[in-house]
């Protein structure tokens, strides 16, 4: 409880004096670089703290520079972190339009080039899509959650579409990514971190180039069993 104390005073801090230290140069520069730098440098430091262990598991299929759409599983707020230290390079991804209105992390993950989905506007969002398509044939690489929400009970939920529209129409493969112990150590519901190992496995990636809509549910069904495979029994399927 005293680490996750410590976290809760510190990450608004450090966010806030990384900002206004990192946005001027973003600025100036016209390059997110040191935006990701303080922010990786802010979660490794996040991570230290709460005694959370991050391990990954057949990182040798990333090749020395990946340009991929990746995608995982989704338990626990430690997910996205744990995934993103293991991943290398600058990559992008879809957040909701509320947190693009914060002020300060608004600004931030614009400069980075992370885009804004309105969730509710349905054209909106398709457009946001096609703006990230735009982005990834241009060599950006994505991060997304395909389940959308965090899991309650840990089980793997279905997965929505949009992420897999986006690999198609990009022609970017996906790399199937599977977080395992992180909802073990914060699972949903639960603003306190217990210490303990977060291991990140890889698999192979998935070939998206000349697919088309028709290939979808195939795709989908064969990126989620590659996640699954990595998972705890108890949480292969909800």
């Amino acid at each position: 409880m005293i680490r996750s104390a410590v976290l809760l005073v510190l990450i608004p801090i450090y966010t806030a004096v990384a900002s206004l230290l990192a946005v001027p140069v973003a600025l100036l520069t016209r390059s997110p670089t040191i935006l990701y730098v303080l922010g990786r440098f802010g979660v490794r430091l996040g991570l230290k703290i709460a005694g959370v262990r991050i391990v990954g598991v057949h990182r040798e299929k990333l090749p020395e520079n990946p340009h991929f759409i990746y995608m995982i599983n989704h338990s626990s707020n430690l997910d996205g972190p744990a995934a993103i230290m293991q991943i290398p390079g600058e990559i992008k991804a879809l957040g909701k339009k509320e947190v693009f209105a914060l002020p300060i992390l608004g600004t931030v993950l614009r400069i980075a080039g992370f885009i804004s989905v309105d969730r509710r506007n349905r054209p909106a969002a398709i457009r946001s899509m096609q703006q990230a398509a735009e982005k990834a044939r241009a060599g950006a690489s994505f991060f997304i959650a395909p389940e959308g929400t965090r899991s309650w009970n840990g089980k793997l939920q279905p997965f929505k579409k949009g992420g897999f529209h986006l690999a198609i129409d990009s022609g970017v493969s996906i790399l199937p990514v599977t977080v395992r112990g992180a909802r073990k150590l914060m699972p949903r519901g639960s603003f306190a971190i217990r210490p303990g190992l977060v291991e990140v496995v890889f698999h192979d990636p998935v070939p998206t180039r000349g697919l088309l809509r028709d290939d979808l549910e195939r795709l989908v069904a064969e990126v989620r069993g590659r996640i699954a495979s990595a998972l705890e029994p108890e949480y292969q399927a909800a």
